[in-house]
């Protein structure tokens, strides 16, 4: 306890420069990664007038990215554990940001199919490569609040990428002698070629190589993290196979994958309690009022990463997923009074997006090595499966049952029970297996 207290500064001034170096461009890097999946639903009627695109030609142009994204998640990280992550991110940005800007010159249908994929392809990968990146620079206690201060550009994201991009849809149109959806992937793309750039020139692979870091915060620096390394070398599995076949990381990605199942239909099921709030509502306003969720769910996601220390703790997720459950099922009942359904979304809406970086920290406390990448990126791409599933669960309940939202919010409770209970059960096993364990010798 003395020695941490004896340390203390020097954490403190570490982490701090850390956290000035990487986490800015990491964040930005995500952020616009987002944009560069979601603009295409504002490119939509440029894409209707240009190629005449069906409704369903368009749904296939905006799902196949996810495709190719969870074909390549596993097989990209593998790639980054051999050539490193400073070197494979900047691959990322850089290849992503010009397949993006190049979409704007597709002649058809058919190549934007082809771009949308290869799109996927070329940023599978980043988010557990991140994850990964900052296992190899922030100790256990400081990586829940590193790791949540990047996740707030997901809600970002959906705050800032309705108002920017139908800005450029309307300011650019024209511009060049081209139409405003074409200059939405340009603009979209330049960005992050710029911060794979900026992200190559700025940091390094290892603490050890960083000269921005002073002798006496790199020797803090290098120690704790092997130590860290070695107490996880212990249990984790050793290698991509054994990581891909573990119970443990297979319980994980089911785990991510139902977290998810609970996230997703947000995006699609807020309008509708948006659109009962009441007709007084312009849709500017509208639009305005729908990005009041996700910006609390950012302002959430900050704080909880720094009242949470990052350990094996799985209760910190657990009570998050716990007020989704609730909230989710206060709003299925609250659909009759539209300002009360609002707030308890909105409540939902920062819980279940809280939950993603909180649950973040049990995999990248448990895996080790080379088998940190391939169970990261596993349980990454299986979970972004729920972009498939979840919203087409709710549909079918819509279809089935006349357009009942509230009974659509089924998929979202039942799958952030079903998360909660994989969760208990692991943390039960884990409770027994070290029980088990003979203590040390006396």
């Amino acid at each position: 306890m003395r020695g941490r207290t004896r340390d203390e500064p020097v954490r403190a001034s570490t982490i701090r420069r850390l956290t000035r170096r990487i986490v800015p461009v990491l964040m930005l890097g995500y952020l616009v990664s987002y944009l560069d999946r979601i603009n295409i639903s504002f490119a939509k009627f440029g894409l209707e007038e240009s190629f005449g695109m069906s409704a369903a030609e368009y749904g296939f142009a905006a799902g196949i990215f996810f495709v190719g994204y969870v074909l390549a998640e596993v097989p990209s990280n593998i790639i980054m554990a051999r050539v490193g992550a400073r070197v494979w991110l900047t691959r990322i940005m850089v290849t992503w940001g010009i397949i993006a800007a190049l979409t704007a010159v597709v002649p058809n249908v058919e190549l934007l199919y082809v771009m949308r994929f290869v799109l996927g392809v070329a940023e599978a990968g980043f988010f557990p490569g991140i994850l990964v990146y900052l296992t190899h620079w922030y100790p256990n206690a400081d990586r829940t609040k590193v790791v949540s201060t990047v996740m707030v550009s997901i809600p970002l994201a959906g705050v800032v990428g309705g108002p920017l991009n139908g800005w450029i849809v309307s300011a650019f149109d024209g511009v060049g002698g081209l139409d405003g959806w074409r200059w939405l992937f340009i603009l979209g793309g330049v960005p992050a070629v710029l911060l794979g750039i900026l992200f190559y020139t700025t940091v390094t692979e290892r603490p050890a190589e960083a000269k921005w870091l002073s002798a006496e915060q790199r020797e803090w620096l290098v120690s704790t993290l092997a130590e860290e390394e070695r107490e996880r070398a212990v249990t984790a599995p050793a290698g991509h196979r054994a990581t891909l076949g573990n119970k443990k990381v297979l319980a994980l990605t089911a785990v991510y994958f139902l977290l998810q199942c609970g996230a997703y239909p947000l995006t699609y099921w807020m309008p509708s309690v948006m659109k009962d709030i009441g007709t007084a509502l312009t849709s500017v306003e509208i639009g305005w009022l729908s990005a009041v969720p996700s910006l609390m769910a950012a302002v959430c996601m900050y704080l909880a990463g720094r009242m949470v220390r990052g350990d094996r703790s799985s209760k910190p997720v657990m009570i998050a997923l716990g007020i989704s459950v609730v909230t989710f099922a206060l709003t299925a009942v609250s659909l009759g009074t539209p300002a009360l359904a609002f707030l308890v979304i909105t409540i939902a809406t920062m819980a279940a997006q809280t939950a993603k970086p909180l649950f973040w920290t049990l995999p990248t406390a448990f895996l080790a090595g080379a088998g940190a990448a391939s169970g990261i990126a596993l349980i990454n791409s299986l979970g972004n499966a729920a972009g498939f599933i979840s919203p087409f669960a709710v549909g079918w309940i819509q279809d089935a049952s006349g357009g009942n939202d509230g009974l659509s919010m089924t998929v979202m409770i039942l799958a952030n029970l079903l998360a909660m209970a994989v969760i208990g059960a692991l943390w039960r096993t884990g409770r027994r297996r070290r029980a088990a364990e003979p203590g040390p010798a006396g």
